[in-house]
């Protein structure tokens, strides 16, 4: 649920803070590009995350979504001009995309069939969460001239998460098969 959350909340703050980044940096004809390439990159790298977890597991895929996450993250709050930026919002995608899907793959791998409906709701309810507080606080942070911080926030954010992977995921135990892959349906 925190990957959802990561990726909804990321993709509305930036949204909020873009005027005060062009500002800063310039750009301005860029200005759609910041949310376009971050959404395609996220579908994109979506459709990949049923085979990232049965080569590496859910923890290792959980780990890498996070960890290029946060590199996005900083490249976005270091970005000297909107070209940067672009590039930064294309790894973020490709993470954050990456971690909404993993957000759903793993919930029949790492909780009992009971919960499973609880937990689809859960990560789910992430959407929400994102919508509320994204555009808040990347207001708050434009607001203060702080946008640079709001991508900051993110990576410490990313890294706080993170270091819940290990202790919410098993590694690689219980759901695989023979042969060493994940037997998950999605």
């Amino acid at each position: 649920a925190g990957g959802v959350a990561l990726y909804a909340t990321n993709e509305f703050l930036t949204i909020s803070l873009l005027p005060s980044a062009v500002t800063d940096i310039g750009g301005g004809r860029l200005y759609a590009w910041v949310t376009t390439v971050y959404l395609v990159a996220s579908v994109m790298a979506a459709t990949t995350v049923s085979g990232m977890v049965a080569r590496v597991g859910p923890r290792r895929s959980y780990l890498l979504g996070f960890s290029v996450f946060a590199l996005g993250s900083v490249m976005c709050a270091l970005a000297p001009t909107m070209e940067v930026m672009l590039a930064g919002r294309v790894v973020q995608g490709a993470a954050g995309g990456t971690l909404a899907g993993l957000g759903y793959a793993v919930i029949n791998t790492a909780l009992p069939q009971s919960l499973w409906p609880k937990a689809s709701a859960l990560v789910s309810a992430m959407w929400g969460v994102g919508t509320v507080v994204g555009p808040g606080a990347g207001g708050l942070f434009a607001q203060f001239g702080s946008w640079r911080w709001a991508f900051g926030a993110l990576v410490i954010l990313t890294v706080a998460i993170a270091a819940l992977v290990p202790i919410a995921l098993p590694a690689r135990s219980g759901g695989t098969q023979r042969d060493g892959t994940w037997n998950i349906p999605i």
